[in-house]
């Protein structure tokens, strides 16, 4: 067998076998362009929807970096940035936060940022700049401006006094630049130059990272080089590299780390499941097939009518290959018109239709995506599509022969029985017939417009499908929150008697009408202790300590009979309006609703994407929790043995060892494993939590602070 160099032979046929038929090819083109506006479309709603929702949770993270390491030396911040998996770095070091009048209702932090840090925390100034190295300048936003009573004026003096590590200071700024208040951003931001933050820290005497850890440290943020789609896997990597760690906490090679919740590529790698897999997969596979039905149904009408001129080329020579390649060269020849008028069409079309959706979506911002993944993948959508319809009637033209071409005719190969009939010709007769002729033809055709009503269906099945209460519920448990302005400033003082609400001021609520249903919740004012592990007290507070510092600790930390150390306890008292909007890990909580029952549940943790962490408390299902009510306690040094009544009676240079020596212990059982929505909770950690029914809650502690 010879071969013969005819590709350009091949081409050329191709090319005027198109030139032969205008109409078919402006029909041909205008299918892939429809194609293409499909796939371009749902591409930009689809991208627009995810990049709005994006924003919308990078307000409420406070920040876009990918992820970032916190509290680190400055050595470390300077051994990570420059890692070849980082992309940009900025860096943050926290200074401290005004908590008294008028910031007792508004998270306001005071730090030093750099140029990136500032830009992806969304501080911007809209007037002026960022303060400069050596002076007294600062830049913050309008809230923060309207709270000091100072107009928004680049050179205006504000003073402000703030906590730095435990010490309070009281700093003059000059404003140099300032950016618009956003209400979903959690906290506000006073930015300062790193040498003013330098020497607060040294007039309060801190040294980084402070006795709370993490006043004055580097913290350093990230976008890495590969997006989003692993940001976990990569800051674990960075980590290994350098010989650091973040599962191990209170170890020498410790360092604590976070990823930014609010890229969906970090929830979908975190929540990957096959039912999710299988979704995803299963609407790609309809887009295509629906696309694939348009265009194959064009190329097979266009072998049809050609079908005598294959047979003809093949009476000369012509291979299936050949015919098939002329066929392939059409097909991609047209898509070079078709695909680009359709990523035109359907990106405009797209971007027309998502502030349409986007509307019924509450809380997503309203935008229209400009990513190249848009085109590119819309066009390699399309020129699969392309291919793929192509090859079934390039099949066709390869095996006909050519005397079958010569009196081809579409169904020509099926025989039917006839039967005589009294009944006309009719135009739906005549319609009827004409579908019979081909059924493989009329049922593609049908399918193809099942489809699109089909894809119609799931877009807006989808865009209903949006629960604005089942998304809020994760941050509010219903239309108001009534507590102390303490209770929502993260920072603020544990709850004590004086952040209690009157009950003056819950009648004046209830007298105001409308209320269709609520609840209290009681908080622990008084002190109360369970005895745990050494194992669990040790796995509980491996974050907050260096292995010497546990040590030490636990030498400072009584013991009952059973050599069991003592730990502080969060006890909660709950109504039933506040029981119902707890999520059940396990268990039962109906027990919890009978007044006086001794039963509890056990609080556990949930990550950023609502996951429990079920290593997080040491209490299970049915397991007995004694708590012990201290109504005194005295603290004794343990290298004197001498008792005083209270820690500031204790001499500067001694430890003590704090001792109950009046108490009460009752016994509970543990009826459920819950989480606890954050707008029901302390708003605190670092100790196990129980919740109570409030009747029992009132009746064993003896306090009632709502």
């Amino acid at each position: 067998m010879m071969k013969v160099s005819n590709g350009k032979t091949i081409r050329r046929l191709g090319w005027r076998s198109m030139k032969a038929a205008r109409t078919r090819n402006l029909i041909a083109v205008l299918a892939i362009a429809l194609t293409t506006v499909l796939f371009t479309s749902l591409f930009t709603i689809a991208m627009s929807i995810n990049d709005g929702f994006q924003q919308s949770n990078f307000r409420q993270v406070g920040g876009f970096s990918h992820g970032g390491f916190k509290y680190l030396t400055e050595e470390q911040f300077n051994n990570l940035k420059d890692d070849p998996l980082i992309d940009q770095w900025g860096m943050r070091r926290f200074i401290g936060m005004p908590t008294e009048v008028p910031f007792n209702k508004s998270h306001v932090e005071v730090s030093y940022a750099d140029a990136n840090e500032a830009h992806w925390m969304y501080c911007d100034p809209v007037e002026g700049r960022l303060p400069q190295e050596g002076t007294d300048e600062a830049a913050t936003d309008t809230h923060v401006l309207e709270l000091l009573g100072v107009e928004p004026e680049i050179g205006a003096r504000f003073t402000i006094s703030f906590d730095v590590d435990g010490h309070t200071t009281t700093q003059t700024f000059t404003l140099c630049g300032w950016w618009e208040y956003d209400e979903a951003i959690v906290a506000n931001h006073i930015l300062i130059p790193e040498s003013r933050a330098d020497a607060i820290l040294d007039e309060v005497g801190t040294v980084p990272p402070g006795e709370d850890g993490m006043t004055g440290s580097w913290n350093l943020d990230v976008m890495l080089k590969s997006g989003s789609r692993h940001i976990a896997n990569d800051i674990a990597q960075i980590l290994e590299s350098h010989g650091y760690q973040d599962q191990s906490a209170g170890a020498p090679d410790y360092i604590h780390t976070g990823v930014n919740w609010g890229y969906t590529g970090a929830q979908l790698s975190d929540n990957l499941d096959p039912s999710v897999v299988i979704a995803v997969a299963s609407m790609l596979l309809l887009i295509i097939f629906t696309g694939y039905l348009i265009i194959y149904n064009v190329f097979q009408i266009s072998v049809t009518n050609d079908i005598r001129f294959y047979g003809l080329l093949k009476t000369i020579g012509t291979t299936p290959r050949q015919l098939r390649r002329i066929i392939r060269q059409q097909a991609l020849t047209l898509s070079l018109a078709g695909i680009p008028l359709g990523l035109v069409l359907g990106w405009l079309i797209g971007g027309q239709l998502t502030p349409a959706i986007v509307s019924q979506l509450n809380g997503v911002v309203p935008m229209t995506s400009v990513s190249p993944v848009i085109f590119i993948g819309a066009a390699l959508f399309s020129l699969v599509t392309v291919l793929l319809s192509c090859r079934k009637p390039g099949r066709i033209a390869g095996k006909v022969s050519p005397i079958e071409a010569v009196r081809y005719t579409e169904g020509g190969g099926i025989k039917r029985k006839t039967k005589k009939g009294r009944r006309g010709v009719s135009l739906l007769s005549m319609a009827w017939a004409n579908l019979g002729r081909s059924r493989g033809k009329t049922a593609v055709t049908v399918t193809s417009l099942s489809l699109a009503v089909v894809l119609l269906t799931v877009t807006v099945n989808f865009t209903n499908g949006f629960d604005m209460d089942k998304y809020v519920s994760h941050f509010a448990s219903s239309d108001f929150i009534v507590a102390d302005a303490g209770q929502f400033q993260t920072g603020g003082d544990i709850f004590n008697t004086d952040m209690g609400i009157p009950q003056s001021v819950i009648d004046e609520i209830n007298a105001q009408g409308g209320i269709t249903d609520g609840g209290v919740i009681y908080g622990q004012t008084f002190d109360a202790l369970e005895y745990v592990t050494e194992d669990w007290f040790r796995q509980n507070k491996e974050h907050f300590y260096t292995q010497e510092q546990m040590d030490n600790l636990i030498r400072l930390t009584g013991r009952n009979e059973e050599g069991l150390l003592a730990d502080r306890i969060q006890l909660s008292g709950m109504s039933d309006f506040a029981l119902d909007h707890l999520t059940v890990l396990e268990g039962d909580l109906s027990k919890l609703y009978e007044d006086g029952g001794r039963y509890v549940a056990a609080v556990y943790s949930d990550d950023d994407y609502g996951n429990p962490e079920m290593d997080s408390h040491w209490a299970r299902l049915g397991d007995i929790v004694t708590v012990r009510y201290v109504e005194e306690t005295e603290y004794v040094d343990p290298d004197t043995g001498i008792a005083y009544a209270s820690p500031e009676d204790v001499p500067a240079s001694a430890n003590y060892v704090a001792q109950p020596v009046k108490y009460r212990d009752v016994e509970y059982e543990v009826a459920a494993l819950v989480a606890v929505p954050i707008s029901l909770s302390y708003r605190y950690y670092g100790a196990d939590e129980f919740i109570l029914n409030d009747q029992t809650f009132m009746q064993d502690s003896g306090t009632d602070s709502v």
